[in-house]
């Protein structure tokens, strides 16, 4: 049994996840990217073809020991389903004002890779006027903890590299 104490107060969360089948796509692992809020966070991406939707749930670390909320998942509608990829779409308006962003996930499944992207929309509508203006891309990957586990000596000389 190997214990692995971390070095900092980040918070381990789980290793990133990938779950693919003709009905269902769900991927898993820390939301990382420019500009995000608490870095140190994991999402769950669930797509079902069936219900034509992708349930979103999220938990951030916001401070040293310190979990937020665990928030009603969001959903997304899907858009797009094809054995390459799933594409899911909101007009939600977060995390800015409603209704003054659209967000978009597409979810490679051979890649098994994830993209959100976040683009303003509806800029000249008076609640609107003052959100952020800017395009955000991020990723799911591995998590912090677990990117610095993976590197850890005693990870590579039991296990090898990932």
């Amino acid at each position: 049994m190997i214990f692995l104490q971390p070095h900092d107060d980040q918070i381990i969360f789980a290793p990133k996840h990938f779950y693919n089948t003709e009905a269902a796509v769900v991927a898993s692992g820390t939301l990382t990217g420019p500009d995000l809020a608490f870095p140190n966070n994991y999402y769950t991406i669930a797509c079902y073809q069936d219900r034509k939707e992708c349930v979103i749930s999220d938990i951030e670390q916001v401070g040293h020991n310190q979990i937020g909320d665990l928030l009603a998942p969001l959903i997304f509608p899907i858009v797009k389903w094809t054995q390459g990829e799933v594409i899911a779409e909101d007009q939600a308006g977060l995390p800015s004002p409603v209704g003054c962003v659209k967000a978009t996930i597409t979810i490679e499944r051979e890649r098994q890779s994830v993209l959100w992207v976040q683009e303003p929309i509806n800029q000249t509508q008076p609640g609107c006027q003052n959100s952020d203006a800017k395009v955000s891309k991020w990723t799911i990957e591995e998590s912090p903890g677990w990117k610095r586990i993976y590197e850890s000596p005693g990870w590579k000389r039991i296990f090898g590299n990932k």
